[in-house]
């Protein structure tokens, strides 16, 4: 812990409780929050808003983890309590992460990166606070590592997107593509999603990575035959961005697309967390004019319950099922259910990991709608999809 010298930093985040954000609620929240920060540092400290939720405060005078402890345990009482607006009480839950720092410039940048990780691994561990230690280990330094590179990468336009064909089950027709993004690494090549996603999602990349695959698809889909579609996936944490409406409706408007060629994927599971809110984000961008697809359904934590509220067009059946299904009777009573599901909702069902024709050829028997895997394509750069599918890039 720090001596004379040092300060603590931290990031103090509002947890999101799910209320319906029309109206003036998030203003009130924001003004709840900064009076509350006021309370908690009315006897020393600096803070200042990152954004609506998120807060950067300075502690001084704190030598000792003990003395953070109680500086803590006053922040927990201090948002204890919620705040009441015409009789309605809105919850002030928090989370902080704080590290030690030398109150100079140059140490601002990784004391605020620190501070970040430390409240990632408090909302990770359900905990009020976490402190940033250098004895995290390896992993965390590459975590930082990782970050830093995607950060660059987004500057340098490293990041491309690969497609791969959606195919009509029964007519075995090209009827879109899925957009994949890749890493063209400096030094590793061409990286798959699966190597840096999560870590994206842990921290600030994700978002720009996100809107920058939506444009970028909905750029390349322009040029393709108007029959055709083009699905993006993105993670459910993205419906709670107020800027995924304008990004949408932006790249639609400015490449001439209509709304029904563009598919979001919502690549993960929804769970109780602000359930309420991206149900109303998910139905207005439906109302948008997109199409939605649902993944992870059974083997994610996508309820019945929730499925039934959900406005989406597409059901996906996830691989894991699909690649054992000709094996497995359990596996195959599963992807009839959901095919069965899907269209019972007036959805269309969609198997993903399609390894064989005779695995094509029983999904198709048990009318399943579109169908994506390897036994077609392996996902390929936009100009090597578009040479094998002779597609034709009018202007």
């Amino acid at each position: 812990m720090p001596g004379a010298a040092h300060s603590i930093l931290g990031l103090v985040e509002l947890a999101n409780n799910g209320s319906d954000d029309t109206g003036n609620t998030k203003q009130i929240l924001h003004d709840a929050f900064g009076h509350r920060l006021n309370d908690w540092l009315r006897n020393g400290g600096q803070w200042s808003f990152l954004n609506d939720t998120r807060a950067c405060v300075i502690l001084r005078d704190i030598h000792t983890a003990r003395e953070l402890e109680l500086a803590a345990a006053e922040l927990d009482s201090v948002f204890k309590e919620p705040h009441y607006h015409l009789g309605q009480a809105l919850p002030l839950a928090v989370t902080a992460g704080f590290t030690e720092f030398s109150d100079h410039n140059s140490d601002l940048v990784q004391a605020m990166q620190e501070a970040g990780m430390a409240l990632d691994q408090a909302k990770q561990a359900e905990h009020l606070f976490e402190i940033f230690s250098p004895d995290s280990g390896a992993p965390a330094q590459e975590e930082n590592k990782l970050l830093e590179q995607m950060r660059a990468a987004l500057r340098q336009n490293q990041f491309q997107l690969f497609y791969q064909p959606r195919i009509h089950a029964r007519q075995r027709t090209l009827i879109g593509a899925e957009a994949q993004v890749h890493w063209h690494h400096s030094e590793q090549g061409i990286v798959t999603a699966d190597k840096f996603i999560e870590v994206a999602r842990k921290y600030d990349v994700i978002k720009p990575i996100t809107w920058w695959s939506i444009r970028a698809a909905v750029n390349r889909l322009a040029y393709w035959p108007e029959q055709l579609s083009v699905a993006v996936s993105i993670c459910p944490e993205m419906l709670l961005e107020d800027d995924i409406f304008s990004v949408v409706k932006d790249a639609l408007t400015v490449f001439g697309v209509k709304p029904s060629r563009l598919n979001l994927t919502i690549n993960d599971c929804i769970t109780a967390d602000n359930q309420a809110l991206m149900l109303d984000r998910i139905a207005r961008l439906h109302d948008i004019g997109v199409t939605l697809s649902l993944e992870q359904f059974v083997s994610g934590c996508s309820s019945l319950a929730l499925f039934r509220d959900l406005a989406v067009d597409e059901l996906k059946i996830d691989r894991c099922f699909v690649e054992r299904m000709l094996e497995s009777d359990k596996d195959s009573a599963v992807v009839k259910s959901i095919i069965d599901l899907a269209h019972n909702f007036s959805l269309k069902a969609v198997a993903e990991g399609v390894q064989s024709t005779t695995v094509a050829d029983r999904l198709a028997e048990l009318h399943c709608d579109i169908l994506l895997g390897p036994v077609f394509d392996t996902p390929l750069p936009a100009k090597d999809f578009e040479r094998e599918y002779r597609l034709q890039r009018e202007t």
